[in-house]
């Protein structure tokens, strides 16, 4: 019996969604260091991939028909979100790949929904995990510490290494702050319109700190630099967002928040394929490595497959809430 072409249509565009979503964000850490060992200067290639990115996004939403206009009292909001997701969360990423690998970046990321659901368990109205999801908890920061343990006891890693991780577990805690504000002060602007506000208030954020630290002095653009800094604006922030709104639209969330778990996995192979290659600096995957990326996955599988319990106060409605907010990772 043939397919129904509409059918087939709609298989087509979940894989390739789905192949965004796993393949492009997981490979984003790569492509972040890739840039900065080209000699893009941190602050300012952080802020030039979210400015056009941004721009991007809203010309898409404009030319799908939404309105652009934010009334200020949500702009402030979303400003405020975007400030806190990106500049500081995403930019810690840029910062802490300077001293650390990309996939040892992108595991630390991957504790995110750990982060902010133990936060949630802390904040009235928010959902709290179950004791499921409190052993998830628990076995995502053992993994963390499976990832720490030969770099604080001197067995492998420096110093500098331990900053690179100090950067990023920062990063992560102003992330889940600005999750947890996107959830409990929803606004009522497209997502997409949000997030490309978002985006373009970061960047010109960053690009104001990059100047005033004299980075525009030093800037040394290569065409490989060019080249990651072009993959990570359309790539890694258009098609791959644009990807994962729709799939929440078109598929189970369960199903789509599976990326959390998967990027990791695939950044720390393109990572380790990447030093082979001569791409990037070695990045050596040993037992610690397996071991902690093993044990963080399961972690956070744990939560976010579990079901939650109702917080102390009544959260808000579902109909209410935006995805004001960008995807769980920093990078």
């Amino acid at each position: 019996m043939p397919l129904n072409p509409l059918r087939w249509s709609h298989r087509v565009k979940l894989i390739a969604a789905f192949a965004a979503l796993y393949i492009v964000w997981g490979s984003t850490y790569l492509g972040i260091r890739i840039g900065l060992e080209s000699g893009m200067p941190v602050t300012l290639f952080a802020g030039m991939r979210l400015v056009p990115a941004g721009v991007l996004l809203l010309a898409f939403a404009a030319a799908r028909g939404t309105r652009l206009r934010i009334p200020f009292d949500e702009y402030r909001l979303v400003a405020t979100v975007g400030i806190l997701l990106l500049v500081g969360g995403m930019y810690s990423t840029f910062l802490s790949e300077r001293y650390i690998p990309s996939g040892l970046a992108a595991l630390i990321v991957a504790l995110l929904p750990l982060w902010v659901a133990l936060a949630e368990s802390f904040v009235p109205g928010m959902d709290r995990p179950s004791a499921r999801g409190y052993v998830g908890l628990v076995v995502g920061f053992a993994g963390l510490g499976v990832l720490m343990a030969p770099r604080l006891t001197g067995i492998s890693g420096t110093p500098t290494e331990l900053l690179g991780v100090a950067t990023q577990i920062l990063g992560t805690w102003l992330w889940t702050g600005g999750s947890i504000l996107s959830k409990r002060r929803p606004v009522k602007t497209d997502a997409l319109v949000a997030t490309g506000y978002e985006m373009l208030t970061a960047g010109a954020v960053l690009l104001v700190i990059g100047t005033v630290n004299g980075e525009w002095a030093g800037a040394r653009i290569t065409v490989t630099g060019a080249a990651a800094l072009a993959y990570l604006i359309v790539f890694g922030s258009c098609v791959a967002f644009t990807a994962f709104v729709w799939l929440l639209r078109n598929a189970p969330a369960s199903k789509v928040m599976t990326y959390a778990y998967i990027n990791p996995v695939i950044a720390v192979f393109l990572g380790w394929t990447a030093g082979r290659l001569g791409w990037v600096p070695p990045e050596p995957v040993d037992g610690w490595v397996l071991a902690g990326m093993a044990i963080i996955v399961a972690g956070v599988a744990l939560t976010t497959s579990a079901p939650t319990r109702p917080g102390m106060l009544p959260a808000p409605s579902p109909e209410a809430e935006s995805a004001v907010a960008a995807p769980l990772r920093t990078s």
